[in-house]
């Protein structure tokens, strides 16, 4: 089990950017790794993101 850091950036009348740490294997492909990680930021969020346009990118994966 490896993990992986993606940086999540959510376009609002400022540019809110956020760094999550989220665990994957390493077969999974990008696009899981980076729902796992809007999902996991919405929790730590408190359930809730504000509205804007989203984009994120992997930043580093490691396999452990």
């Amino acid at each position: 089990m490896g993990k992986a850091i993606v940086k999540c950036v959510i376009a609002t009348y400022g540019i809110e950017e956020y760094v999550v740490e989220v665990t994957c294997e390493s077969s999974d492909v990008d696009e899981i790794i980076i729902s796992r990680a809007w999902r996991q930021l919405k929790a730590d969020e408190g359930g809730s993101l504000p509205y804007g346009n989203r984009s994120a990118e992997i930043l580093k994966r490691t396999d452990e």
